[in-house]
């Protein structure tokens, strides 16, 4: 067996915590390892905020070159679901190789999600058949999330959206830039 360290920074925001099990798996050029859950000694303080959790990961076979990680996380019997903002994901290879893996996204439902290496890389050069998937899908989003609309004709195009609340948890203001809004929209 083969010891991956893998270490798990969660983000130091507002409400980044998370109370449920967070599962991981490392995709490389030679092959996947198990979906593991990253428990401590710390329970579910490994994920709170601005907290930093190391854990091994293992596996039969030599991995390669790591392409991405694969997060998910799964509510606890007695917690709700709650939404987690990890930061980034740092891998050290058995072979003393270190990859980084940069999220800076909430994760708020229990849907696997892929998070390629932080190398950058131009489309052509990415040559593992699940790097280019998570690429695509990844534009897909994104297409999906940040289109235009047409508001009114002559006047220049808007995002189009529902409303704030519809947009990606990352672009939305913080709770203290609305209540900044609110507050000097009323004294105005």
């Amino acid at each position: 067996m083969l010891d991956y360290e893998v270490t798990v920074y969660t983000a130091n925001r507002t409400a980044a915590t998370t109370f449920n099990n967070v599962f991981i798996k490392l995709v490389g050029t030679n092959g996947e390892s198990e979906r593991k859950r990253l428990w401590s000694l710390r329970g579910p303080s490994a994920f709170v905020r601005g907290a930093v959790a190391s854990f091994t990961v293992s596996s039969p076979t030599f991995l390669g070159k790591l392409v991405l990680v694969e997060l998910d996380k799964q509510p606890l019997l007695l917690f709700p679901e709650d939404s987690w903002f990890p930061a980034k994901v740092e891998v050290k290879s058995p072979d003393g190789d270190i990859y980084n893996f940069p999220v800076y996204r909430w994760i708020s439902d229990s849907k696997v999600h892929r998070f390629r290496e932080g190398t950058a890389l131009k489309g052509f050069e990415d040559s593992h058949h699940l790097g280019r998937y998570s690429r695509e899908q990844e534009l897909k989003q994104r297409q999906k999330d940040y289109c235009w609309d047409v508001y009114v004709e002559g006047i220049p195009h808007c995002i189009k959206t529902d409303g704030p609340s519809s947009l990606p948890p990352e672009v939305r203001f913080s709770f203290t830039k609305q209540t900044e809004f609110i507050f000097t929209t009323s004294t105005g």
